[in-house]
């Protein structure tokens, strides 16, 4: 029977069976080693290279790029790393744990959030993608490739977890060789003394933005990472998990975005880092570029599935539904196609402000979550009430909500953004710093929240606050 589940879950030509449902015990056929492969090939692409660049074009030295960036990508990493621990634990998509701090209903909130957080990334590869295509053959349009790019996207994306994890391991190695051998050749160019020669200091304001970036660049895998570790088995070891997701991602991310902050320091006049890419190493790397971001665009979509899912859910049930996974995967991948149709000519605009607005989003859920499973229940979940109105976590948990909107309401003054700019980013000399208020807000309303008495059909327990105890 073990043998026939896994079978049904992870075949060639099978479309995976399971959505937002528990992974039971017998279809548990993840392994470490795919969670190091896995997320190095979600981070070892064109993404990082250009948001490395981006760091340049927002007036940072290169050695100052390069401090901004492991700085931002170490914070953000302890916090995926610790998500990452709860997917084998409770065997469920990351998001559809929110249910235990929000409710049944109450956290459609965070799944709507999540959503556009996945087809917003979506959007914003399928551009990067499209740019490096388009310089290898001109004759096809920035808007074409991005919907050429969409089709095998969509296929990967229904066929689901196993596939996405093959192809990450196929393209660990393909991609950890081509990096290797652009960065030879960009030293070879350029040699340790290029844009590495600029040495001054940035304000600290347009730091804490650099850094920003990359702590929400970061942050961002939150929303996704045990939607990839929830195939593993229950008693895996904790720490070996964690450090797997964690060098999966460091590794690369640090490695391609400084590699992108010093091709772009070294060519500061190319149209963008993409056409700096080809000036270092020729149109064969732009291929490569191209088709980097193919398991990442998989993933935002494969999670927003996922996230569309649980709307759906508090409807009718669709836990066992493939047409569930197709409809939404085709509803993600067509979504995030719009967006880049729209949005391409803006681009380094619109990735700078939508990676700052999911800043402030989602900074105070991540602090909730893992409030919430690591110091009050302890990983203690009612799993199955995750699916139904009326088991512990009831419809709506008013004392989560309240927490998080209170958090991202403590950001409002410390934000710094096109659209809008609060009282205390003059009071501190231009530096937007609702990220950590939007952390430590998180953290601490969420645990005042749970000493205030509520009735037990509020919270699903007669326990006001425990600690100790687990209750909430």
């Amino acid at each position: 029977m073990a043998s026939q589940q896994h079978q049904r879950s992870g075949g060639l030509a099978q479309i995976e069976p399971r959505s937002i449902e528990r992974i039971p015990p017998r279809e548990r056929h993840g392994r470490i080693r795919d969670q190091f492969t896995l997320w190095f090939g979600l981070n070892a692409n064109i993404f990082n290279i250009v948001l490395g660049g981006v760091l340049v074009f927002l007036g940072l030295s290169f050695r100052w790029a390069c401090v901004a960036i492991v700085v931002g990508t170490l914070v953000g990493l302890v916090l995926v790393g610790f998500h990452a621990i709860q997917g084998p634990r409770l065997g469920v998509p990351q998001m559809i744990q929110s249910r235990g701090q929000f409710g049944f209903y109450g956290a459609v909130l965070v799944f709507a959030a999540s959503i556009v957080l996945d087809f917003g990334f979506l959007a914003a590869q399928l551009v990067i993608q499209a740019d490096a295509l388009n310089l290898l053959v001109g004759s096809v349009s920035i808007p074409a490739w991005i919907a050429i790019l969409a089709v095998p996207v969509a296929v990967l994306t229904i066929y689901g977890y196993d596939w996405i994890h093959r192809w990450q391991r196929l393209m660990t190695v393909v991609l950890a060789i081509t990096f290797i051998v652009i960065f030879v050749q960009a030293i070879g160019r350029g040699g340790l003394t290029g844009p590495a020669a600029a040495t001054r200091a940035p304000s600290f304001a347009l730091f804490m933005v650099a850094t920003g970036i990359y702590v929400i660049s970061m942050v961002s895998w939150a929303p996704y990472v045990s939607d990839y570790s929830r195939y593993l088995p229950e008693n895996v070891s904790r720490t070996r998990t964690f450090w797997a997701v964690f060098l999966g991602c460091a590794i690369p991310a640090i490695f391609c975005s400084i590699l992108g902050a010093y091709i772009t320091g070294l060519l500061p006049h190319a149209p963008s880092t993409v056409a700096a890419v080809r000036t270092i190493s020729g149109s064969w790397a732009l291929l490569v570029m191209g088709v980097s971001l193919m398991g990442s665009d998989a993933a935002n979509a494969y999670t927003g599935m996922l996230g569309l899912a649980s709307i759906v859910s508090c409807f009718r049930d669709v836990r066992n539904s493939v047409w569930m996974r197709v409809i939404g995967s085709v509803v993600l991948v067509a979504a995030g196609t719009v967006c880049a149709l729209l949005g391409y000519r803006q681009f380094v605009n619109n990735l700078t402000n939508f990676l700052d607005v999911l800043l402030f989003v989602f900074i105070p859920w991540t602090a909730i979550n893992l409030t919430d499973y690591y110091l009050v229940k302890r990983g203690d979940y009612d799993v199955a009430s995750f699916f139904t109105p009326h088991g512990r976590y009831g419809g709506f948990l008013w004392r989560g909500l309240v927490a998080y909107i209170l958090a991202v309401g403590a950001e409002v003054p410390f934000i710094d953004q096109t659209f809008y700019t609060g009282p205390m980013v003059a009071v501190l000399n231009g530096t937007d710093i609702s990220w950590i208020v939007g952390g430590v807000a998180g953290f601490a309303f969420y645990l005042v929240a749970l000493r205030v008495p509520t009735r037990a059909a509020d919270t699903g327990t007669k326990e006001t606050f425990g600690i100790a105890s687990g209750g909430n």
